[in-house]
């Protein structure tokens, strides 16, 4: 069977898009075009390049977290070059050579405006879909500078919607909003927790809240306008952190887990519509 896929942003919480595919192959439903935002822009494009799940799982260990880092540029801690150098290792260098239609969403920085990517170089449109502002730099596209498109549609269910007519199959696996922070610990113990590797710094998690938060208003709200067929919410560690790489294993199983029980109970929602 043929479905639209729709994969969301979360960092690493977005490694759950592997454990999705791998539900989809297992049960022979065929993404036939697929929208992204963020990280789910970087898996949708390697599944529109034609890897399957155990493929873009074997990229993800061979890749090491510090290949990707780089001195960052324009108010930014990290640059895009060592991105840029692991898309060149195995993604095209536009989006008509890929096998599945895909589009991706990011956000005009200096125009405050939601852009969508289709056509053209698809290494750019990748790194600006990604780049969390004043985390990774924006990345210069012509003559728009490119920010997450997270922060206008993170789930881009609506997106997909020209692309292809059949059913959406949507994965949301952004932070919860309602996760509580910490704002009482005191200096040392802050100092402690950062050294260890068990917290981030209070001023980088206020501000990933202060992101999360209208994002998950928007996605709401477009959902409630564009629901897709069948919407896969994995269930994820809360302190799953966008920049927890190493974690990718839990979230694969838990988005194949998810994907299985969501599919069980929406096989009739994904019988082909009418025309």
């Amino acid at each position: 069977m043929k479905i639209g896929l729709v994969l969301g942003g979360g960092g690493a919480r977005g490694f759950a898009h592997i454990g999705v595919l791998k539900s989809l192959e297992k049960r022979g439903l065929e993404p036939v075009a697929i929208a992204g935002c963020s990280m789910g822009g970087l898996v949708g494009a390697m599944i529109a390049a034609g890897y399957d799940h155990q493929g873009i799982l074997d990229i993800v260990t061979e890749i090491k977290p510090w290949s990707l880092l780089d001195v960052g540029k324009m108010g930014s801690l990290i640059g895009g070059s060592g991105m840029a150098h692991q898309m060149s290792k195995y993604l095209p260098e536009t989006f008509e050579e890929l096998k599945i239609p895909l589009a991706v969403t990011a956000v005009d920085l200096q125009e405050g405006k939601l852009v969508v990517f289709t056509e053209g170089p698809l290494h750019p449109a990748l790194r600006g879909t990604s780049s969390i502002p004043g985390i990774i730099s924006p990345e210069q596209h012509g003559d728009r500078y490119l920010i997450d498109g997270g922060l206008l549609n993170n789930l881009p269910v609506d997106v997909i919607l020209a692309l292809t007519n059949a059913p959406v199959l949507a994965v949301d696996v952004a932070a919860p909003v309602d996760r509580h922070l910490a704002l009482d610990d005191s200096i040392m113990d802050r100092a402690r927790d950062i050294i260890t590797g068990k917290k981030r710094p209070l001023t980088f998690e206020l501000f990933m809240k202060a992101f999360d938060i209208p994002a998950a208003m928007l996605t709401e709200t477009r959902l409630a306008l564009n629901p897709p067929e069948v919407l896969v919410r994995p269930r994820l560690d809360p302190d799953l952190k966008t920049e927890d790489f190493n974690r990718y294993a839990e979230a694969v199983d838990a988005g194949f887990v998810a994907t299985e029980a969501a599919l069980e109970q929406a096989m009739s929602d994904l019988e082909p519509k009418e025309f």
